[in-house]
Formats: C-alpha cells, structure tokens, sequence
C-alpha cells in the first residue's frame, strides 16, 4: 500500500509546483453531463480506464508536469494570483486487488496527505463517478517555499477491472477559493470528470 500511496502523494506536491464504468453491472450507469466541452485524455494500455475531463473557457493544457503518474493538466492564467496558476491535474495509478476495497483504497490516500503533505482541515465526502466508489477530499495545502498555502478541492476514483484496481484522482487547486470564476469552473470541472470502460 506504502508503494501505491507514494506515487499518489508525489503526484500532490508536483501539482503543488506547477467518469463512466459499467464495472461488470448489467447497465451503464449514466455520468453526469456538464455544457462545457469534454478532453478525452490519452490512455497507455487497452486496460486503462478512458478519463475525460471537462475544460471550461480559458483553461488550457499544460504538459509540464506530465509523467508517468500525472497524466494531464488544465491550467488557467487569467486567475493568477501572487504568482500561483490555478490548476486541475489528472493522475492515474494502477493497483492490485489486495490492497482491500476502494474505500479503503481511497482512506489510506487522505491518511497519506495528512501524514505526509501536513494538509489541514481535510473534509471527506464519498460519493460516486459513473457508479465507479470515488470519494471528495477538500483540504488546505500548506506553503512550500514561494508558492503560497492553497484551497484544494481532490476528487479519487477507484475504477475496478478484475482482479487489478485503478485509482484516479483529479485535483483542482488555487489560492483564491472565493473567486467567482474559480469557483465556478471547478465545480464544473469536478461535477463533469468521467472514468469510463476501455473501449
């Protein structure tokens, strides 16, 4: 779990620096639909998880931070502030079945940024994303150097495939939570983010 857990927190403080499943149901489970346009980001395997990813007027893609965790980015410049870009980052992570249920999966992500990252005011929400178990995390990252204590809102889902788990997380972040704008293009950006079936 220690593993898996890292590369989730890695992928947290880069963002820093800078969905539907049919799961084997009988029925596809309908996603919530937004009226912005939808990003299909790329996937590496016919295994993975497609993800798409709501991009709303003015937030662009960023490559930066890309790696083999982090899969993409959305940045909007026109909202910065004290030199600090809000963002939406994508990551993808693939997981064995034996690290217990998706619940327990996604806990053990929150227990590793409060340890680990030192977030404050952590509030947890369980939730669904196209019937996928996902969970919303919102917390206070602190300052690190020049860049400025933030507002993150995370959204993880565990997307289950067999006998091997998926975990996404889409995080978006910034240092004026209260700006209209923000606000309301994160919402859409949250509310829209699809994990669906590989083709």
């Amino acid at each position: 779990m220690t593993g898996q857990v890292a590369a989730v927190l890695a992928a947290a403080l880069v963002v820093a620096i800078a969905g539907c499943s049919d799961n084997a149901k009988p029925a596809a489970v309908a996603c919530a639909e937004v009226s912005v346009p939808m990003v299909d980001i790329p996937t590496r395997t016919d295994q993975e998880p497609r993800l798409r990813l709501p991009q709303p007027q003015d937030w662009e893609r960023t490559t930066k931070l890309d790696s083999d965790t982090i899969r993409f980015a959305l940045r909007n410049e026109k909202l910065t502030d004290r030199g600090f870009t809000p963002n939406a980052v994508v990551t993808l992570q693939k997981v064995g079945s034996d690290l217990g249920k998706p619940q327990q999966i996604l806990d053990a992500q929150n227990q590793q940024l409060v340890a680990k990252l030192k977030v404050k005011d952590l509030k947890t929400n369980p939730t669904q994303v196209c019937g996928s178990t996902a969970q919303s995390t919102t917390y206070t990252a602190p300052a690190m150097g020049k860049i400025p204590a933030r507002s993150a809102t995370s959204l993880a889902v565990v997307y289950q495939a067999g006998d091997v788990n998926y975990v996404t997380t889409l995080t978006v972040q910034t240092i004026k939570p209260d700006d209209p704008t923000y606000a309301a293009d994160s919402a859409t950006i949250l509310k829209g983010f699809q994990v669906l079936s590989p083709k």
